[in-house]
């Protein structure tokens, strides 16, 4: 999700700091590189797209010199409607065939997951029959209701720890059984010299520009349509000898143009008489008023379905290409 930079940033140019030299960050972040060094034969242990079906984007104004009462927090809630899990499920499986052709192509060899799913210690790593629902967190004040959705080539869904950024009860048995994954890849990995590599990507469906920070007085959250798998979050991770893990993470989204979606109000008109009512007291109160939206985005008929599939394959090249160029 992108963000526009918040007021603190302004506040340090107002009092005269020396503007930073700009540094083009790398498109994906690297950790571990030794652990992936080597990397030749390769089995596919999971394959999973989080698809993004609900997002709060949230930015507060800390008031400025007036203090934080005088501030404001804005936030839009956005909801995906129109799709189908089946639909969805066509994108993981095409998404999987693909990153297995785009790895052949790139000079690997990618071992048949038979002898994976075989190995005795797999017997604990039971995962999830999928697909699983789960809230994330997604920056600092914003939050996404996420649907995975394993590969069907891959199943069951198997979730390995750092996967996800959520907390809670649901959380705990996701790290349990992500453990017992872990260890099971981590026993294949030693007995057959054979690396295990795992993909997570997160398909958002809007981006948001967000107005705020510290030294405003006001906030603002632009939400409008589009397709990217996310950074930060969407990565290859790849176990190699020893239990060593090494990853690959989207530093920045890979994203594609394209008019994919149909933004509709969903705010009730009792919700916007609220609203008002709250900011209007507010007002008489002398503090900042606040700001809540609600939008629903309708997928044009077959556009969500061709857009995440050339979204997929786009990322799948970032990744093995720079896998590539690891070994």
């Amino acid at each position: 999700m992108r963000k526009t930079a918040t007021g603190f940033a302004v506040a340090i140019s107002l009092i005269g700091a020396a503007p930073a030299l700009s540094k083009q960050s790398e498109p994906v972040k690297v950790t571990s590189a030794n652990a992936i060094k080597g990397t030749q034969r390769v089995t596919i242990g999971q394959f999973t797209i989080g698809f993004l079906i609900e997002r709060k984007d949230s930015t507060k104004a800390g008031g400025g010199l007036m203090g934080s009462g005088f501030g404001g927090r804005s936030t839009v809630r956005s909801t995906l409607a129109g799709y189908t899990q089946a639909e969805m499920q066509e994108i993981v499986d095409a998404a999987y065939g693909d990153f297995v052709t785009q790895l052949t192509a790139a000079g690997f060899e990618v071992a048949d997951r038979t002898s994976l799913e075989a190995h005795p210690a797999m017997a604990r790593a039971r995962g999830e029959a999928g697909p699983k629902e789960m809230t994330t967190i997604t920056g600092r004040d914003d939050k996404a209701k996420v649907l995975f959705i394993g590969a069907s080539q891959t199943q069951p869904l198997r979730l390995l720890i750092g996967d996800v950024a959520a907390s809670g009860f649901g959380a705990m048995g996701m790290i349990m059984s992500g453990s017992q994954a872990a260890q099971g890849f981590a026993a294949y990995v030693k007995d057959t010299d054979t690396r295990v590599v795992n993909v997570v990507y997160y398909l958002d469906f809007a981006k948001s520009e967000e107005y705020g920070g510290w030294f405003r007085n006001s906030s603002a959250v632009q939400v409008e349509g589009g397709l990217a798998m996310m950074e930060t979050q969407s990565k290859l991770s790849i176990i190699g000898p020893n239990n060593k893990t090494g990853s690959l993470v989207l530093n920045e989204p890979v994203a594609i143009g394209g008019n994919f979606f149909r933004k509709t109000d969903a705010m009730g008109s009792g919700e916007k008489v609220s609203n008002a009512l709250g900011n209007a007291i507010g007002l008489l109160g002398g503090v900042g008023t606040n700001s809540s939206k609600k939008f629903t985005f309708t997928p044009e008929p077959g556009a969500y379905s061709a857009g995440a599939r050339q979204l997929a394959t786009e990322a799948n090249q970032v990744l093995v290409s720079k896998l590539a160029t690891l070994r």
